[in-house]
């Protein structure tokens, strides 16, 4: 794992205590305070479903700042193609980085630790032409520079981990993962995404999948969370190739143990069966429960 001098690290720890000590229990008191909102947008034009679903939380403009930068966390991880269902969608995502970028964002960058070789998986992904296209910044972080030590504030087993700096450091995050199963997490849906921008994922592997997924999010809460279930890989994941169905949703909010909730209802699983997900909701990151979360669906 790469390092820095102890004296950088004391700073970066103390400047991410002094924020976190106020943030977390804000955000997950208002969470807690009021009904979680999740937004369903059913179609087949990506575009219109993305434009709906956002408009239906109040546009893009809740979400992005004039000048800002945004971080925008797809997963880019596998080298397989659109059609097998491993990574975001690369329409998706193209579509996301113009709407952000029409917003006012500064820049759009997208960070992405691969499983497959980076040139591989983004190439075959279509996600590296996407984000060029759209005039996003997709890159694989290096471990020597792109990674900063953070202190995760109420881990249970994961207590510090070397995260993508542009995770931390953004004026706006957004989670854009694929829903899909995974022999090792069950679903990996937005929680697990973000394994994606971490440099050493093993440690989570060896030491309690689970509960570093829900640990990590007391650390990292994206100001929007959007989960591609236009094809959904519904056997062999998280790489596949694997059986796929095609519930033609894309899942919106801002609570992201809600969205994941209510993701893993399309593949026919009660949400608190995903154990990360009834960690994360005992843990106050956000609701679990769909009883107590206000779903909307709308046609695009």
């Amino acid at each position: 794992m790469a390092t820095m001098p102890r004296r950088d690290f004391l700073k970066t720890a103390a400047a991410t205590a002094a924020v976190l000590a106020f943030a977390p229990r804000r955000l997950f008191a208002e969470a807690g305070a009021s009904a979680a909102r999740v937004v369903v947008a059913h179609g087949t034009d990506i575009p219109k479903m993305l434009a709906a679903g956002v408009a239906a939380l109040g546009g893009w403009g809740a979400f992005v700042k004039p000048g800002q930068k945004a971080t925008l966390k797809p997963n880019a991880g596998w080298a397989s193609t659109p059609e097998q269902g491993a990574n975001t969608h690369p329409l998706l995502v193209e579509e996301a980085i113009r709407a952000i970028r029409a917003a006012g964002a500064a820049e759009v960058v997208l960070p992405e630790n691969p499983c497959s070789p980076a040139a591989r998986s983004f190439a075959m992904s279509g996600i590296g032409a996407a984000a060029k296209s759209a005039g996003g910044r997709l890159y694989e972080p290096d471990d020597k520079r792109d990674f900063v030590d953070a202190a995760v504030p109420r881990g249970k087993i994961l207590r510090q981990v070397a995260v993508v700096r542009d995770v931390l450091e953004t004026g706006c995050l957004i989670n854009m993962p694929v829903a899909k199963t995974h022999r090792g997490a069950t679903l990996t849906l937005g929680l697990k995404n973000w394994m994606g921008s971490v440099l050493d994922r093993g440690f989570w592997h060896r030491s309690g999948l689970h509960q570093c997924i829900a640990d990590f999010a007391t650390l990292v809460r994206p100001s929007l969370t959007i989960v591609d279930a236009t094809r959904i890989m519904v056997t062999n994941g998280p790489r596949g190739p694997g059986e796929l169905k095609t519930p033609n949703q894309l899942v919106f909010g801002t609570d992201p143990v809600a969205v994941d909730a209510y993701a893993a209802t399309l593949f026919g699983m009660q949400p608190f069966a995903v154990p990360h997900i009834q960690l994360a909701h005992e843990m106050s990151v956000g609701c679990g429960d769909l009883a107590k979360v206000n779903v909307q669906h709308l046609e695009a």
